[in-house]
This record gives C-alpha cells, sequence and structure tokens, in this order.
C-alpha cells in the first residue's frame, strides 16, 4: 500500500515537471535544450526584484528634454509575467500612466502596447490618443525621434462604441464590453474589436534614429490590433525609410536557414509551436537565399551595421508589411520580403547571445561589446517571433539566449544595469513578442498554449 503510493506520488511529480516543462517561455523546447523551471525562476526572481523597487519606477527624469519614466516598460513587463491587474505594484504605475500626458515616444509606444494586451475594447480612446501622437510625431523622412506632445492628442474624434459595435457578451447594455473570463480558471480572453477608428496625421515630427522608430512601429502595431486604421502615408513612408537605410549588402548570397525549433535539418516536419509568442507555420526547416546586410542607429554612410539596430529594424520592417497587408496575417508578405531577409542573414553570420554584434556607434565604436546587451536580446526575440523562425542561421536563438540569461542573472534577481535591462531579460525569456498575425490572443492565452 505505501509502495503504491509511493509510485502515485513519484507519477505525480513526474506530470507536474513535464507540464512545467510545456508551459510559458520555451515549452516547445525539450528539457536539455531549455530548463523550463530554471526560467520560470529566474522570471520569477527578476519580478520580485522590481517590485522591490516599484516607487523609483515612478520617477520622472529629462531626457532630451522630455519627461519619461522606466514606469511603462516596467508595466508591459508585468502584463507579460502575469502579474495582476489588481495587485497594487501593477495598479500603482497603470493609474500613473492613464493620468501623465504624452511626451515621449518610447513611453508611448509602450503604453499602446500595455493598453492593447490589457483590455484595448475599453481603452481604445486612450489607445487612438496614443496613435495620434505616435503619427503626429512621424518626421518627413518616415521615422521617428524622441517626440513632443501633439496639440491634436486631447481632441481625437471617437464615439465610445455601443454593445452593437462590440464582440457580444460581458459589460452592460449600451457599453463598452470588457474581457470575458472562462469559466474555469484560466488565461483572459481578448475580445475580437468591430470598432474601427481612422487617425489622421496633423503634423510632422522631428527625425532622430532607427530606435525610437523601432518602438514607434511596436506601437503602432498595438494601434492596428486595437482597430485603428493607419493611414497608408504613414506606413509607405515608415517602410521607405527602414528600407532606404539599410546597408548595401557586404557579400555574396547564401543559404539562409529559417523554421521551428527541430532545427536545420531536412526532415520537413511540421511546423510546432513556438512558446508564448508565436507558432512557426510550414515545415521546420525552409531554405533561402540572401546576402547580409544590416542596419546602424540611421543613415549614417561611414557607420556599420550592428546587433541591436539589425534586429529591431528586422521586427521593424516585418510589423510595417503586417499593417500594410491590413488582412489579420493571411498574406504574411514578411516572409518575402528581401530586406528581412538580408538582415536575418546579418544576424546569422554575426549571431551572439553573449554581446552586442558589431561596432556599437554610442561607445566610440567598440565592437562586440556588452553596451546595448540586452536591449539587443530583446530586439533578438522581437525579430525571432515576428519574423516566425526559431533559427538564426545554425543557431537556436532561444535555447541558447535563456540559457545566458539564466546564468548571468545577479543574486538580486536583476540583471545589467537595473530595471531597464531587467525588463529585457524578462521580456526576453517570457517570449513576450505575439506573432503577427494572432491579434486575438491575449499575452495568457498564448502561454497557455491556445491557438
Amino acid at each position: 500500500m505505501r509502495h503504491s503510493l509511493l509510485a502515485s506520488l513519484l507519477t505525480l511529480a513526474a506530470a507536474s515537471v513535464a507540464n512545467a516543462q510545456a508551459v510559458a517561455g520555451g515549452g516547445v523546447f525539450p528539457p536539455n535544450e531549455v530548463d523550463q523551471i530554471k526560467v520560470d525562476q529566474a522570471i520569477e526572481k527578476g519580478i520580485k526584484f522590481l517590485k522591490s523597487q516599484n516607487a523609483s519606477h515612478l520617477a520622472e527624469r529629462d531626457h532630451v528634454g522630455r519627461k519619461v519614466s522606466n514606469r511603462e516598460l516596467v508595466l508591459f513587463t508585468y502584463v507579460h509575467a502575469d502579474v495582476p491587474e489588481t495587485d497594487p505594484d501593477f495598479k500603482a504605475l497603470f493609474d500613473s500612466m492613464m493620468a501623465a500626458k504624452l511626451e515621449a515616444t518610447y513611453c508611448v509606444s509602450l503604453q499602446a502596447m500595455v493598453l492593447e494586451e490589457v483590455e484595448r475594447v475599453k481603452y481604445q480612446k486612450r489607445i487612438l490618443m496614443c496613435a495620434q501622437f505616435l503619427v503626429d510625431n512621424q518626421s518627413t523622412q518616415g521615422f521617428w525621434g524622441y517626440g513632443s506632445p501633439s496639440i491634436y492628442v486631447e481632441d481625437v474624434a471617437y464615439e465610445m462604441p455601443k454593445r452593437k459595435d462590440v464582440a457580444s457578451g460581458g459589460g452592460k447594455e449600451g457599453g463598452v464590453k470588457q474581457f470575458e473570463l472562462p469559466q474555469t480558471n484560466g488565461p483572459k480572453q481578448k475580445p475580437t474589436v468591430k470598432n474601427k477608428v481612422k487617425v489622421e496625421k496633423k503634423r510632422d515630427g522631428e527625425a532622430n534614429d532607427n530606435s525610437n522608430t523601432q518602438y514607434a512601429a511596436l506601437g503602432m502595431r498595438a494601434c492596428h490590433d486595437s482597430g485603428i486604421i493607419i493611414e497608408a502615408k504613414v506606413t509607405d513612408a515608415a517602410m521607405t525609410w527602414i528600407r532606404n537605410c539599410q546597408k548595401k549588402p557586404n557579400g555574396a548570397e547564401e543559404e539562409l536557414v529559417e523554421g521551428g525549433v527541430n532545427g536545420p535539418d531536412k526532415g520537413g516536419r511540421p511546423g510546432v509551436a513556438s512558446g508564448s509568442g508565436a507558432t512557426v507555420a510550414g515545415p521546420s526547416m525552409v531554405t533561402r537565399r540572401a546576402a547580409p546586410a544590416g542596419w546602424c542607429y540611421r543613415d549614417h554612410p561611414d557607420h556599420e551595421a550592428y546587433g541591436s539596430m539589425t534586429a529591431g529594424s528586422i521586427g521593424t520592417l516585418a510589423i510595417w508589411d503586417y499593417i500594410k497587408d491590413n488582412d489579420d496575417g493571411k498574406k504574411r508578405s514578411w516572409k518575402n520580403d528581401k530586406n528581412i531577409h538580408q538582415g536575418l542573414q546579418w544576424i546569422a553570420k554575426n549571431f551572439s547571445v553573449t554581446y552586442n554584434p558589431g561596432p556599437y556607434e554610442h561607445a566610440n565604436m567598440a565592437k562586440d561589446g556588452k553596451v546595448q546587451y540586452l536591449y539587443y536580446m530583446y530586439a533578438l526575440e522581437r525579430a525571432g517571433l515576428l519574423y516566425g523562425t526559431e533559427m538564426m542561421g545554425t543557431h537556436k536563438w532561444y535555447p541558447e539566449g535563456a540559457k545566458v540569461l539564466i546564468e548571468t542573472q545577479s543574486p538580486a534577481g536583476s540583471w545589467g544595469d537595473g530595471t531597464i535591462d531587467t525588463c529585457f531579460a524578462i521580456l526576453f525569456l517570457k517570449r513576450a513578442t505575439r506573432a503577427l498575425g494572432v491579434a486575438t490572443y491575449s499575452a495568457g492565452q498564448m502561454r497557455a498554449g491556445q491557438k
């Protein structure tokens, strides 16, 4: 009897471990590649660190004449780490964000991303305001700087949708639909957005760099998935800029491997789920040909490409392809985008998960250094999940990156220089970026494998 009970407990324990390995960040990878228990422990420690510093995330600082804080980035990390919206630390940051003026590109973009994940129907007007800010801060050349307040943000034309304008279920009669909660314990479901609102560009912003431009694209993707219609002139100008400032290919075309977690074999097995962020469709290996070509901070002809700008620009261009398609990800034109393939080839040939590859412009052109390393790692995660590949050349970017991040976390639970780097590390480990074309799923649903 005692032996039978022990055997049953051991079976349950084994099942629990197997389940832990199959959920969250790298659930589709075998345990010898991704130790999901260690990943989850690292994320938990990281969140505890962030929460211990929560009051400091509210502090604003001046950056090139704009008031910025870490508030939105931390909130976005809390969302993807499943911190409840009722949590006092979450609520303190969220309430502060909603009361603040929109005045900086990074913060406004992240705010749109937070709101799209939290309750994109309820907060559609605020998301529209974020969209107005972003289109009004796009420069005439098509890219973004740090941003400045737009007088048109407070005057956006928005009519509160009635119940008939939104998905059925939840909410009060004549009101905005809230998230529907499943009958059983499970992840929050995103409502289908039926109320579509167009945002019109009213002014031009100041141009500056491809970093602000990356985050503007992330914010605009959140707006698009929230029912905000973006003018073609905004999309076209953004795409023209990012294509034109890509470096010329450095070398001949070579084989470029992409695909799922099965790796670069010739098996042609079906695609597999790629964790919380995406599903890699099609065979496990697809071979293309592309010459390597990356990006730097902007259109500097005498500067070389480097990792963080190249990885970020791959994701940026994929987002604009997706928005331009405007078909919920059916056409998937980013999968046939030559500029993206060239960027992926550059990453494949310069691949690293231990440093930011290439000569970094703001560190005296120091090559392959640690400056903005975790910023690069989050950009690498976005490139892989937005385009839809687990492979960068012969490398599986997530298992290799997760292993390094687990090993380099501080005893306090932080990474790098503190709050910002810790957020980037957690977002990488969580595979926070949703694949393009899966706008109807919440972060929680993606992590639970609900397809």
